[in-house]
């Protein structure tokens, strides 16, 4: 199997995107994990490797790929089986268009609302969770449509369009079922309840192999 050398760091949606899709191509590869807290990704050893001092990074010898879709992108194209971006050029664009779109909406109302709940602030930006979590919604309601038929984002299978929005989803829904946040009522929380097809697509992510390897470790404490 491949040398594969991933730098991630725990709860991080990029980093949880790219070890779902190693995961489900049945990829070995050597996890280094960084404490966010330590800001060990600024060390200057890993500096060389990506000057941003960010993660995800993927490295194999002299390779070396930055940004998740990017690192999706070259396993597929390195490792074609199963495919994460179609089959067929239609595919290919629908599945990349549900990426692309969540990636434009989504990030910013979703890190307004998991921040300050994860750093226990929510009275102080109330008004902000608030009006993220009316952007949010409309955006939901789109996803909770699109999951009919087969119950992924885009075809009949699991894709890269599922495993790039997952993530995220998830921290957002950590973040909105955090006991501090329940009296909120941003409507968002518990997914069975307002989002049913998204629920069900939570499940079958779930049930990916090597999916319980990929989870987040300090979210299991």
């Amino acid at each position: 199997m491949p040398g594969y050398e991933l730098f991630w760091i725990s709860g991080s949606p990029p980093c949880w995107r790219v070890m779902l899709a190693m995961e489900v191509k049945g990829l070995d590869y050597k996890p280094v994990r960084f404490d966010n807290a330590k800001g060990e990704q600024k060390d200057p050893e890993f500096l060389k490797i990506n000057p941003l001092g960010e993660v995800p990074v993927l490295k194999r010898g002299e390779l070396v790929v930055c940004q998740s879709l990017a690192i999706l992108a070259y396993l597929d194209k390195a490792h074609p089986e199963p495919a994460l971006f179609g089959a067929t050029a239609a595919e290919t664009a629908a599945i990349w268009q549900q990426i692309l779109q969540f990636d434009a909406t989504m990030p910013g109302p979703i890190r307004a609302i998991t921040r300050p709940i994860f750093r226990r602030r929510i009275a102080e930006h109330m008004e902000q969770i608030l009006e993220a979590a009316e952007k949010i919604r409309p955006e939901l309601d789109a996803i909770e449509m699109r999951l009919t038929g087969a119950g992924v984002l885009a075809g009949s299978a699991v894709t890269a369009a599922d495993i790039a929005l997952y993530p995220p989803l998830m921290q957002l829904m950590r973040a909105a079922g955090n006991e501090e946040a329940q009296g909120l009522n941003l409507g968002l929380h518990p997914l069975s309840q307002h989002y049913p097809r998204i629920a069900h697509w939570v499940e079958r992510i779930e049930a990916l192999p090597g999916y319980d390897r990929a989870y987040p470790p300090h979210w299991r404490s």
